[in-house]
């Protein structure tokens, strides 16, 4: 009894506290209700639903223009850019099925985020190879780190009040004989 009483109280407590953040996942349902009300993305405040860490091996000579953080490990320097959870992003591109979001300022620093099967905008990658993902970023080739590969898109909810206009539908106005 007293165990089951402990997983019914766990399990509320879990629910509040997942219920408590201010975040929601960005859905193709709310990009549609943002075009339907002519709110253009780029004013919308994104975040990333996990951390996201992009890594690149350098040169000794790389090392000197890299921007990242460089790491020396087993003989080899790295560079690595790390986006921490909720990390403030804009969107620079869209279309129907994607979303290019910018955590930083300068061209071409932006990572794509596609519709996956859930309806959710997920990172994305040229190719995928064992968790890995390849992309560009800053005209430079980096690896999506395995911790990051499933970062979905997020609005915060407050976001979410400001998309809905209020809208009424009139039913017109007839003559009276």
């Amino acid at each position: 009894m007293k165990k089951s009483l402990f997983i019914i109280l766990f399990l509320t407590v879990g629910l509040f506290f997942t219920s408590c953040s201010d975040k929601v996942l960005f859905t193709k349902q709310m990009q549609q209700d943002l075009y339907m009300n002519e709110i253009n993305l780029k004013s919308v405040q994104f975040y990333n639903s996990k951390k996201i860490v992009l890594k690149r091996n350098l040169s000794l000579e790389q090392t000197k223009v890299s921007k990242g953080r460089i790491r020396f490990k087993n003989g080899q320097y790295s560079e690595e850019i790390i986006i921490k959870k909720h990390t403030p992003g804009v969107a620079v591109d869209n279309g129907k099925k994607y979303l290019d979001i910018a955590f930083e300022k300068g061209h071409r620093r932006y990572i794509r985020f596609i519709l996956n099967p859930e309806d959710y905008f997920q990172l994305s990658a040229k190719n995928w190879e064992d968790n890995y993902g390849k992309i560009t970023y800053d005209t430079l080739e980096y690896y999506i780190l395995p911790g990051g590969a499933k970062a979905l898109l997020e609005v915060s909810k407050e976001n979410i009040k400001d998309f809905q206009k209020k809208t009424r539908t009139l039913k017109g106005i007839k003559i009276e004989h």
